[in-house]
């Protein structure tokens, strides 16, 4: 495993990703399973995978949460060693950010406006700022995404159609605990008891999927279910995608007659965001 930290150490030592099969992963360190399972999925697909680790500040519209946010990266390096990961980027902010830096534009539409981009003001420009550095570096040949961050995964897919259309890209489902807590670096901020509560996040969603006839009528029990739990919510609601847009009676109804049918039809997502114990978390599950 070669870890460097200039991107000059990556071009002198592996050619710029020109001269190799390599698959990126983007982290933000705190690394637990579920990262390792994008390593192992882009492993499984052929490629040599690098690994990157940058808390990004420009994500963050909360500075106390940059603050908080967990950063071990000796600990993060352990656990790579044992991955069979290729090579590990750990670079510093004025290498991604140097003095000449320049933003790239790319019109996100309504998913900068809605749920995650509602609540959280220029985070996925700061997304698009730093992957742009990052891509432009590595130069991948496939990159590899969590769904659990699921709108961000919708960014995703935008950035490299405007910019980077030769990148393959692989979202991989969400990595959960026996309890059904989806794997998160801020799961290490809840204690015991809330980590056991914070599985009933899943839980609501898994009711929700199932309640076509009144979705609407279960996702305010379930909201109102999850605030005597101790959570304070941001959003619950099932929705279309890829936009993201509220899923309408008539989306969910059409659903029912194809799954009778066993016909394909457009994906939708029961979506969470709220805070328990100070955490803030998301959580999302794919509704084909």
């Amino acid at each position: 495993m070669e870890v460097f930290e200039s991107a000059e150490t990556w071009a002198a030592k592996f050619g710029g990703g020109q001269s190799a099969n390599w698959a990126m992963i983007p982290t933000m360190g705190a690394l637990h399973q579920g990262h390792l399972s994008l390593i192992e999925a882009a492993q499984k697909s052929g490629y040599q995978t690098v690994v990157s680790i940058f808390v990004n500040p420009l994500q963050f519209n909360n500075t106390s949460d940059l603050e908080k946010y967990p950063r071990h990266l000796e600990n993060d390096l352990a656990l790579l060693a044992g991955s069979g990961v290729d090579a590990v980027w750990t670079p510093n902010i004025d290498t991604i950010y140097p003095a000449d830096f320049t933003e790239i534009a790319l019109d996100l539409g309504i998913l900068d406006q809605i749920f995650e981009g509602l609540h959280r003001p220029g985070h996925f420009n700061g997304v698009v700022q730093v992957l742009n550095q990052l891509f432009s570096v590595i130069q991948p040949k496939a990159v590899f995404f969590g769904q659990k961050d699921l709108q961000q995964c919708l960014v995703v897919e935008k950035l490299l159609a405007e910019y980077f259309p030769e990148i393959k890209y692989f979202r991989v489902a969400t990595l959960r605990a026996p309890s059904g807590l989806a794997l998160s670096s801020r799961n290490e901020r809840l204690s015991s008891v809330a980590k056991k509560t914070a599985a009933e996040i899943y839980a609501s969603m898994l009711r929700i999927s199932k309640s076509l006839e009144n979705c609407e009528e279960v996702q305010d029990q379930e909201c109102q279910r999850l605030k005597q739990l101790g959570f304070e919510i941001e959003y619950l609601e099932w929705v279309s995608l890829p936009n993201m847009e509220k899923a309408k009676l008539h989306d969910l109804n059409a659903m029912e007659d194809n799954a009778a049918n066993n016909a394909i039809t457009t994906d939708t997502a029961v979506v969470f965001a709220g805070s328990l114990e100070g955490v803030r978390l998301i959580d999302n599950l794919l509704i084909p």
